[in-house]
């Protein structure tokens, strides 16, 4: 089921692979009818082109993949045969027919009720923002005009206003959206009894509905400047609803992830840059929808940013196929900076070429739409600079060396990033650029940069983020007590503390996650207190009740009184629980990683080393992918720390008597 043949040889004969691949990077003339690119696929990086494209097909000499128009865009842009169809009628402008889809569902069909139903709440949005005859959007309208947004940019961006919140289930946007819906469906020959299913169901499936207390409810974004979120064909998926000054916290709400809106692979403001990528040659990654309208109405049309999450290895994949080389436009609070940190393990692994642009203190880039200094925006981004220096600058700037002793220890964490960083041809001159900035000589600089060795990966900091100072106590608390004792010591310990917290206070985070009841085994903890307790936590459902189940030894009840007293960050989603408890899973298997290879190593057992291999392999891949406790590796992880917990049973067991 899918597209007729007679549509696919249409979209066929309309379509120039060539002319498409440029959309994907920089092209060179190969001869007649053919280019030659660094190959788009997303698990190919090269440096020297290798992919051939011609009118009707492509073929990487370096990977050895190749195929027709539809396969390339199946491979570069992650979607099936349909998909690919349909994407490359959108680009040549050729509309499908009804009768055009041969088997009535299947592939696109399935989804199209969701497309038209958010194409649809945008115009609604749209038309309710733009009626200067209601006067509940003139708030809004006031808003937008003071950020320098005009109504004419309104409907190039899908910017939109919602409806207000009633006394019932509704804001009326079910109302509005539903004739609309049917008069659709029934242009598309759909049979009268079927449509108001097909409605109801299109509504939820797409995040613009839910049930609450056996009705449909909308009220998710009242009152609201409502941003559509596009997907990479233009194509309408979701919604970023923005509060208006005073307004209901957050300050973002995002449509739910659906089938069509996927948060960690979709990117805000793709759907325009993507068509001058391949012209400029770089990508500007921001934070938010209105500083990508800056970006895009500076003559800078090659912005985009995340939306409803932080950016992602996902999203930076996505990009890679486009240009490698990267600039940073974030904010320039303790936030922003983190969040730039973060492209350090992305820059090597994609190849990357990245900068950072540094914006002016409490300014982001929508400040200059609204001050109409769009030129300066620009020069902010020609100022950018290479990732390294920024990384240096921002240590100097944060911890501000005065004396000579502070000026050496810094220098010397300058020297470690440095040592990090994969392109040896950069450090020499990194060195004597450290050098210059904090007038020291660069020989000894230099002998002790030749002295370092790479740091190991630092301790990834999601677990850190999400902890707030008195869960940081806690965790070091039950650390220093459990040392004492000679049990399980260290990172596990301090994270483990952090998700009994989460447990203790904010349940529904890891329920959300699905983290609890199923995916965290207690044997993922530290064994001792923390393991039982997390068991007697899982099973009550309260604090009280757990301390009456506890056995009540000193260690447990002076962890379960820390735990009491301390409280998760207010900014913990069920995203970042996933996280510390895959963090949490790594740590645990390093420590008794470490036991058995020592032990391995120390008895030259060559098949359990062999064997740890594997525990290695995956930790490793678990480590650098983000701690997905849902990955295959954490599979693996799982059920080797399982087998091990039976081993260990197994041996503690008497031997029965033989006699």
């Amino acid at each position: 089921m899918g597209w007729s043949r007679q549509f696919i040889e249409k979209v066929r004969d309309a379509t120039d692979l060539t002319t498409v691949a440029g959309d994907f990077g920089d092209t060179k003339n190969a001869g007649p009818g053919k280019i030659k690119l660094n190959c788009p696929l997303p698990n190919h990086n090269e440096k020297t082109p290798s992919c051939y494209v011609q009118k009707e097909f492509f073929k990487c000499f370096g990977c050895g993949e190749g195929g027709d128009i539809f396969k390339f865009i199946e491979m570069v842009q992650n979607c099936d045969f349909n998909e690919a169809v349909k994407r490359l009628a959108d680009r040549a402008g050729i509309v499908p027919e009804t009768n055009d889809w041969v088997g009535g569902t299947g592939g696109e069909d399935k989804r199209k009720d969701l497309f038209q139903a958010v194409k649809t709440a945008s115009g609604i949005f749209q038309d309710r923002l733009l009626d200067m005859s209601n006067k509940p959007a003139q708030k809004a309208r006031n808003f937008l005009r003071e950020r320098g947004v005009t109504g004419q940019m309104c409907r190039k961006y899908g910017i939109g206003y919602s409806f207000p919140k009633h006394k019932g289930l509704s804001d009326n946007l079910i109302k509005v959206l539903t004739p609309q819906m049917e008069e659709e469906l029934k242009r598309a020959n759909i049979k009268n009894e079927d449509i108001a299913q097909k409605v109801e169901d299109a509504l939820k499936r797409s995040g613009l509905s839910s049930e609450y207390q056996g009705q449909a409810t909308d009220f998710f974004f009242s009152e609201r400047i409502m941003f559509t979120i596009y997907d990479s064909s233009d194509r309408p998926i979701a919604f970023s609803g923005r509060q208006l000054p005073g307004g209901p916290e957050p300050k973002y709400r995002n449509s739910p992830a659906t089938e069509i809106y996927k948060k960690d692979q979709t990117l805000y403001g793709l759907n325009w840059a993507k068509r001058n990528f391949a012209k400029e040659n770089r990508i500007i990654i921001c934070e938010g929808q209105l500083d990508v309208i800056a970006f895009h109405e500076s003559e800078l049309p090659i912005a985009v940013a995340p939306c409803g999450t932080a950016i992602t290895e996902n999203h930076i994949k996505t990009l890679a196929n486009y240009s490698k080389n990267i600039i940073i436009c974030f904010d320039s609070d303790a936030a922003g900076q983190n969040a730039t940190k973060k492209f350090v393990q992305w820059e090597q692994k994609h190849n990357l070429q990245i900068k950072v642009a540094t914006l002016p203190k409490a300014k982001d880039p929508g400040d200059f739409l609204t001050n109409k200094k769009l030129p300066e925006l620009k020069e902010v981004i020609d100022s950018s600079i290479p990732f390294l220096r920024w990384q240096i600058n921002n240590a100097i700037s944060n911890e501000d060396p005065q004396t000579i002793e502070e000026r050496v220890l810094v220098a010397s964490q300058c020297l470690q990033i440095v040592k990090n960083h994969h392109e040896e041809m950069f450090h020499d001159d990194y060195i004597k650029y450290i050098a210059n900035e904090f007038d020291l000589p660069y020989t000894g600089l230099r002998e002790k940069f030749d002295k370092l060795n790479k740091s190991q990966k630092p301790i990834s900091s999601t677990w850190q983020q999400a902890m707030t100072e008195d869960q940081a106590r806690v965790g070091r608390t039950a650390t220093t007590r459990l040392e004492t004792k000679g049990e399980s010591k260290e990172i596990p310990s301090v994270i483990a503390m952090s998700v009994l917290s989460l447990l203790l206070h904010n349940r529904q985070t890891l329920e959300v996650g699905k983290v609890i009841p199923d995916r965290l085994e207690p044997f993922i903890f530290p064994a001792g207190p923390l393991r039982d307790i997390y068991k007697t936590l899982l099973e009550s459902k309260s604090l009280n009740e757990c301390i009456d189940k506890i056995e009540g030894t000193e260690d447990q009840l002076s962890i379960i009184a820390q735990l009491r007293n301390s409280k998760p960050a207010e900014t913990t989603n069920p995203e970042t629980a996933v996280k510390m408890a895959g963090e949490l899973l790594v740590r645990t298997v390093e420590k008794t990683y470490e036991t058995l290879h020592q032990s391995a190593v120390t008895n030259n057992d060559l098949e359990s080393i062999s064997d740890l291999g594997k525990v290695h392999t995956n930790k490793s891949i678990m480590q650098n992918e983000g701690y997905n406790l849902f990955s295959s590796e954490a599979d693996f992880l799982i059920e080797w720390l399982r087998e091990r917990l039976e081993d260990t049973d197994a041996r503690k067991k008497p031997k029965s008597d033989e006699q």
